[in-house]
């Protein structure tokens, strides 16, 4: 039998030539149209856009800021407002959007005898019916309502804002709004409600 033979290849030569000088320059990253940019940064994770921004002395905050806000708007999280004393925007925007994908917002929430709905416009409603030893303002219509057996529309635009998130305990219930605000209504007992008392 005839032993097998070794193949051999000859490896092409690298060209050594210069570009023409008609060769346009490559694009720089920064050269591309802002919306481009915006969107790409979007498909990276907050962390790793924030990090980018750290550390390039060519990329702006903004940028990144943008990038953020679309990451955040395509999940469907709304980011709030930078608090003042907040230093970097980049940093504030990037923990903001980590922490409303590890806690996603509630449209609807449920305590033990009611209901908070959000609706498409980020207005508020409730339905239940409130208990005899926390009858008031648990469905947050005022004192004397205290039994509604269809969602209906809460009276307080929460200051103007659009809900954005809500929760339900027991016999309260919070609501975040779009500016970061926090509301609250039901039984104030124990300081549950955060107003400082025990009032409902």
């Amino acid at each position: 039998s005839t032993p097998p033979r070794r193949r051999s290849r000859r490896l092409a030569s690298a060209s050594t030539a210069a570009p023409s000088p008609d060769t346009p320059p490559p694009t720089r990253l920064l050269d591309l149209p802002t919306e481009l940019l915006v969107r790409a940064l979007s498909r990276c994770d907050p962390a790793d856009i924030a990090r980018v921004a750290a550390v390039s002395l060519l990329f702006h905050a903004s940028l990144a800021l943008e990038g953020i806000r679309l990451w955040a708007q395509e999940r469907g999280f709304e980011l709030p407002a930078q608090p003042e004393g907040e230093g970097c925007a980049v940093r504030w925007l990037c923990y903001s959007a980590l922490l409303r994908e590890s806690n996603p917002p509630a449209r609807a929430a449920a305590g033990e005898r009611h209901s908070v709905f959000i609706d498409g416009e980020g207005r508020l409603s409730s339905c239940g019916s409130a208990p005899s030893y926390a009858p008031q303002g648990l469905l947050g219509h005022g004192e004397g309502v205290t039994r509604l057996n269809t969602p209906t529309r809460l009276p307080s635009p929460l200051g103007g804002e659009r809900a954005v998130s809500v929760s339900a305990g027991d016999v309260h219930s919070l609501a975040l709004a779009a500016n970061g605000a926090v509301w609250s209504w039901g039984w104030g007992g124990f300081g549950k409600l955060g107003h400082g008392d025990g009032q409902d």
